[in-house]
């Protein structure tokens, strides 16, 4: 993840966002505290923390960015560690923060890199590892991830992921369908291109590798990691749209992907969007 390609791009992403000038991250509604976790993601912890809530428990937020979520947890009473590669992330997490009067830290790390003795402090400290949304496409090294990932929990602690399906990370465009992007891992893509999901229209340019990882490789990888699935969860729709140019909002309000038709004309089932991962480190017997 910590190539100069990747890095530049999410070094520009985390100048840009929450400026004003997207509609994905609102700062004044964050600061307001008219902000909270969605449904989706409050599902998730809920899951991971057995029904108890975040309140005293120490989370690590992984690929943080700016830290939207990271203010979030903290508002619920977590102790937050938010640990990312990009300096200028980190940066805006601190401002943000102090804005909204929450303490996190923050700790510059590759992902990847995380089980490493340089991290070691940190090794078996979080009741919960918590990362969400466009997190596994940019890791070459699936298995080093959640090895950092297992390396951080205590005993008895959970990792909650929750992902973009791999389904919908394949279509460049819907109509007319182009599906440029693999449901497995075939090696590193590479990928040029404008904007942002939070604004394609936005007057940024980008070329980024990325990785493909299946739903499967991505529960053997935690597997191989020495954690134990607790629940594994496949969801056809969600509260936003995380891509920003595929999904469509219905009239109750949630996004989905539907491509072609129905049986005698009638909508198309809508596909997978996103997953919830949830997986323990085995407490020590």
């Amino acid at each position: 993840m910590a190539d100069s390609g990747n890095l530049g791009h999410w070094e520009d992403l985390a100048a840009f966002h929450g400026t004003g000038n997207d509609s994905y991250y609102d700062i004044p509604a964050l600061v307001s505290g008219e902000m909270s976790l969605r449904t989706v993601e409050a599902d998730a912890v809920a899951i991971a923390t057995r029904g108890l809530g975040v309140d005293g428990m120490a989370i690590a937020h992984v690929q943080s960015h700016i830290g939207i979520d990271s203010i979030h947890l903290a508002r619920l009473g977590a102790r937050v560690t938010a640990f990312d590669f990009s300096p200028t992330a980190l940066e805006r997490l601190r401002e943000l923060a102090g804005l909204c009067g929450v303490e996190v830290r923050t700790v510059l790390a590759d992902s990847q890199e995380i089980a490493s003795p340089a991290f070691a402090e940190f090794h078996g400290t979080f009741d919960v590892v918590y990362a969400t949304i466009g997190v596994v496409s940019w890791i070459a090294d699936l298995g080093a991830w959640m090895r950092g990932a297992a390396a951080l929990l205590k005993p008895g602690g959970r990792l909650v992921l929750l992902e973009l399906h791999p389904l919908v990370c394949m279509p460049e465009t819907v109509d007319p369908l182009v599906m440029d992007f693999p449901y497995a891992n075939t090696g590193l893509r590479h990928y040029e291109g404008t904007g942002s999901y939070a604004n394609p229209e936005a007057d940024l340019t980008w070329s980024i590798d990325q990785f493909g990882w299946s739903i499967g490789e991505t529960v053997n990888t935690a597997i191989d990691a020495g954690l134990s699935i607790v629940r594994l969860i496949e969801h056809v729709e969600s509260p936003f749209d995380p891509r920003g140019d595929i999904l469509v909002q219905e009239e109750d309000g949630m996004f989905r992907l539907r491509i072609g038709t129905g049986a005698d004309g009638a909508p198309a089932e809508p596909l997978p969007v996103l997953f919830t991962l949830v997986a323990e480190r085995p407490a020590v017997t």
